[in-house]
């Protein structure tokens, strides 16, 4: 798949925010009760690589808008683009500039690439599958 001339790589926006919690439930809990933030998911520290997680939306139509995680390292802004091909273009313009890419995943609902910047913040650029 490649992109025309007229089609340009670029993020649609920030999509979510990634904070570290020290207890990412009770965090959860808090945006919940405060915000009206709808969890709609997370894990247990011994369920997921990246420690305790919770997720929490704000619009029914997206996934989440908020990612709380036990693990500090995995905080980080997470930036959409419009299609896979787009998302391949980011990456290749994000090595091209000779920035190393930490990690890659399949995610199911999205695939997603993380850096950082040269200020060390974990930046996620990610394509939505459209999978449930």
């Amino acid at each position: 798949m490649t992109m025309s001339k007229q089609e340009t790589t670029h993020v649609i926006g920030v999509h979510h925010v990634g904070l570290s919690a020290r207890d990412p439930a009770a965090l959860a809990a808090f945006y919940h009760d405060v915000l009206g933030l709808q969890v709609v998911g997370g894990s247990t520290a011994d369920a997921s690589a990246f420690g305790a997680t919770a997720f929490l939306r704000s619009q029914p139509e997206e996934h989440h808008d908020l990612a709380l995680v036990a693990n500090p390292a995995f905080q980080h802004t997470a930036f959409k683009v419009g299609s896979l091909a787009h998302l391949r273009a980011m990456y290749q313009r994000v090595i091209g500039r000779g920035v190393p890419v930490k990690m890659a995943f399949n995610h199911g609902v999205s695939i997603a690439f993380y850096f950082e910047d040269p200020e060390g913040h974990l930046i996620e650029v990610y394509w939505p599958t459209g999978v449930a």
